[in-house]
Order: C-alpha cells, then sequence, then structure tokens
C-alpha cells in the first residue's frame, strides 16, 4: 500500500480528507502505486509539497479482521511485534481527527510493548531499544526542525520565499545536526539524502512527534505501561501541556 501526504510550502499544515469513522485525516492509502503516484502529481500541479511512503500493515480499527502480509514473516522479530502492536493500538484508542495523537501513541505504546515481550531476551531487546532510542531522538530533531521552519514561514511573504527560506535550513540539518546526534544505529542515515519538504516533515511528525512527551508521561508514571494505557484509555486525546507537537 502507498499512502499520499500533501502540505503547502509556505505552511505545516497537512491536507487533510474526511472519511466515515476516522475523521480528518492527514494522508490517503492506495492498494495501487500508480494511482498514487498520479494523485500526489495532480496535488503537485496544484502547488503543494507531497510525499509518497510505503505502508505494511494499516488497522480497521477492530471493525474487521486487519491483515497480517505474510512478506513480515521475514522481518526481524521485533520489527514484526511493534508493527503489529502499533496497529492493535487504533484498535484500542483512537481519537477521530487527530492523527498525531493517534500515530504518535501507538508508536510509543508499540515500542514500550516490544520491549516487554522481548524482556527475557537480551539481544533481541537491546536491538530494539537501540532502534527505539534513535526514533526518539529522531522525533526530537523533527519538532526541532518543524519550530525553525515555523518560525521562518511566519516572516515570509508567500510560497516562493518560503521554498527559499526553508532551503538553507534542510541543508543544515542533513548536513550539519543529523550526524551530531547520538545515533545507535543506521535505522535513519537515509535522512542525509531525502528530499526533504513540508509534506515529508507533516507526515513524519505525525508518528513521531509526541514521542518526547509519551517518554515523559511514562516516566512520571514510573515507568508503568499499564497505568500508561490507562490513562489514555480513560482520557484518549490528552497530551501535556508542553507538548511541541499539536493537533
Amino acid at each position: 500500500m502507498q499512502v499520499v501526504t500533501a502540505a503547502p510550502p509556505d505552511k505545516l499544515e497537512a491536507l487533510t480528507w474526511w472519511f466515515p469513522i476516522v475523521g480528518s485525516v492527514s494522508y490517503r492509502g492506495y492498494f495501487d502505486p500508480e494511482r498514487a503516484k498520479a494523485f500526489a502529481a495532480d496535488l503537485a500541479a496544484d502547488g503543494y509539497d507531497t510525499y509518497v511512503r510505503p505502508a505494511t500493515l494499516y488497522s480497521t480499527l477492530g471493525w474487521f479482521d486487519d491483515p497480517l502480509p505474510r512478506n513480515l514473516l521475514a522481518w526481524s522479530e521485533e520489527d514484526l511485534i511493534d508493527v503489529a502492536v502499533h496497529e492493535q493500538v487504533h484498535a484500542t484508542v483512537y481519537v477521530p481527527s487527530d492523527v498525531t495523537y493517534d500515530e504518535s501513541l501507538a508508536s510509543f505504546i508499540a515500542h514500550q510493548a516490544t520491549l516487554a515481550q522481548l524482556a527475557d531476551r537480551p539481544e533481541l531487546a537491546q536491538r530494539a531499544r537501540d532502534a527505539f532510542a534513535d526514533e526518539l531522538t529522531y522525533a526530537q530533531m523533527v519538532n526541532a526542525l518543524a519550530k525553525e521552519l515555523e518560525a521562518a514561514y511566519a516572516e515570509s511573504s508567500g510560497p516562493d520565499d518560503a521554498r527559499a527560506r526553508r532551503t538553507p535550513i534542510f541543508e543544515r540539518y542533513q548536513k550539519q545536526v543529523y550526524p551530531a546526534q547520538p545515533w545507535r544505529t543506521q535505522r535513519f542515515a537515509r535522512f542525509q539524502t531525502l528530499p526533504l519538504s513540508n509534506a515529508w516533515l507533516v507526515g513524519n511528525r505525525d508518528y513521531l512527534g509526541l514521542l518526547p512527551c509519551f517518554e515523559r508521561e511514562l516516566a512520571s508514571l514510573g515507568g508503568d505501561l499499564a497505568a500508561f494505557v490507562k490513562a489514555h484509555k480513560d482520557d484518549p486525546g490528552h497530551r501535556a501541556d508542553d507538548c511541541e507537537a499539536s493537533k
């Protein structure tokens, strides 16, 4: 499956589409890759930044039995657990029209649940721990990049000026900021050569933006994952006031 995200070149605001049950979402999925490419091309022709990415799994929020494609069986065990739990979280806690919360929460709980599942297998657990630590570092970098871009766009005079202002910011993050981070793995090495855009950024922030916030919340609960999940089942959509990624 291919997923299309779009955003104006001078704003970090994803284009959204409304669907029954899920509400407004910042992406559209296609089982036909050519349709996804064509849709992205139409959006680009209208002046939007576009980002097309693959999606391995999806959730129907518990309405149907969700598929687990056979090719996933070739994945590492920790990645397979992580992606499967991520989709199951959506069937447990889901807030219509709040994509950043829904996806970041699923990512965070899946990471913690994977580590718990692998607690008696130290080698796999350490591999997962390193990967998830890098994802948290990446989330912090994405949030910092978004903050800089928002400040630059606030001073821009329009799309062309915004593009000119963001180019050196993107280059600095790829050439200077990324190499300076305490990476444990090569999980995000492609960042240095990616064609960055607002669509790419809002798409990544949806899945990662609230990870630092949820990390602090879990710590405040003494690392009790069950208590964390209960808190979000009792009050879905909540996040601390100091969270950088918003709705």
